[in-house]
């Protein structure tokens, strides 16, 4: 096949009935790898694909996601080992916000498969439509994702393609149900997958959507569960305002403006949007540049969401914990950390009284805390000269 040429398409028809278990409905999709049906089961039980998996069997009548390497990439070995590693990352997540494994095979012509929970609904950006949404109910769906976030990283899976396109939302019965779909760019922290996972990954490769990769991602660095925060944060700034922080005509400058430049805050970007100062604060701290300055992990970030609705100007509730400072280390930074642990009494640093309708000091802002650092070093120096002074009467 020439570069040229159009892509082969699948061979199989609706009404076909694969494994002699799912008979295909509709198309939902398909990519240069793969292909995805709506498929209806019509033989049960589905056996699991390991009895170590968590993946519930479906029964005869019910439907699924059935996803397929394209026929003429079959024995590409490549294709089929990145395959069958996504087929076992999704065996290890189950949560009511994961779409669950089903089912994994190969087909009598060497075609992998796998079978998902069928999700009903729609995606993210479809449902959003690029118009900023009401902020309580985008904060409602971010909970939802921090959940499914949540049950990836504590099985050590990154899920690294964070995006509203592969958040379904169903928003029957009047409330929002979602699920996080596609792991097929994940990676493994730690695990019996480790291993094979860096074997299929090569250093210093960029995985991801440029609108929503992590400042470390567009480097190429090492990631861990914060860059999954920093796209949920990403997503959260584009449900209320309407538009990604930063979006530029090529990719690559998309993701030197996640390494680079700071985001508007949200409230700037759509002044017209009701964005409360809580809201904003848990946008900014999620979208900080350095990993350590974030949250933690997804529950930290799904305890803030919850004190964003319930206290929309609350601004201290929201703030993530301060990493602990390197005891190792005697510099400037840690000098400036110890300078802001010590508690100013009103005699150090504060008047007496404050005229009404004046703004008062801000401790240790500014010359207070310049003050507080020449005294430390003021009692040093004057440690160091008795210490010589001494040396030099005992001679």
């Amino acid at each position: 096949m020439t570069d040229d040429a159009p892509p082969r398409r699948a061979t199989f028809a609706v009404g076909d009935v694969l494994d002699g278990k799912y008979r295909l409905e509709r198309l939902l999709g398909e990519g240069g790898s793969s292909v995805v049906y709506v498929a209806q089961v019509v033989a049960e039980p589905v056996d699991e694909p390991t009895a170590a998996s968590r993946a519930p069997l479906v029964q005869r009548g019910d439907r699924v996601a059935l996803k397929l390497i394209q026929p003429h990439l079959a024995h590409d070995s490549q294709i089929s080992a990145r395959f069958a590693r996504e087929a076992r990352i999704l065996r290890r997540l189950a949560g009511d916000h994961v779409a669950s494994l089903l089912d994994y095979g190969e087909l009598a012509n060497g075609q992998l498969f796998m079978a998902q929970k069928w999700v009903t609904g729609e995606s993210l950006d479809q449902l959003a439509g690029g118009k900023p949404m009401p902020a309580v109910r985008a904060m409602k769906i971010l909970l939802q994702v921090c959940t499914a976030l949540e049950v990836a990283h504590e099985a050590g899976v990154i899920h690294r393609d964070l995006k509203p396109q592969n958040v379904i939302v169903d928003a029957r019965e009047g409330k929002d149900h979602v699920h996080v779909l596609d792991f097929g760019m994940a990676k493994i922290l730690r695990g019996e997958l480790e291993e094979s996972a860096n074997a299929l990954t090569q250093q210093n490769m960029v995985f991801g959507t440029p609108e929503y990769l992590s400042p470390e991602q567009a480097r190429g660095d090492d990631v861990d569960e914060r860059a999954d925060i920093y796209s949920a944060g990403v997503i959260l700034y584009e449900l209320v305002t309407g538009t990604v922080p930063f979006r530029a005509k090529a990719p690559i400058a998309t993701m030197t403006a996640h390494v680079l430049e700071q985001p508007e805050p949200p409230s700037r970007r759509a002044p017209g949007a009701t964005i409360a100062p809580a809201l904003e604060g848990l946008v900014m701290h999620a979208l900080a540049k350095q990993p350590d300055e974030r949250y933690p992990d997804a529950r930290t970030m799904a305890a803030a969401i919850r004190s964003a609705i319930e206290h929309p100007r609350d601004t201290e509730s929201i703030r993530p914990p301060s990493p602990a400072p390197d005891p190792g280390l005697w510099d400037t930074d840690l000098a400036l950390h110890m300078a802001e642990s010590v508690q100013p009494t009103q005699t150090q640093l504060e008047p007496p009284e404050r005229v009404p309708g004046t703004a008062s000091a801000q401790p240790l802002g500014g010359v207070n805390r310049t003050m507080l650092l020449l005294g430390i070093a003021a009692a040093l120096l004057g440690i160091a000269l008795g210490i010589l002074v001494s040396l030099v009467g005992a001679k």
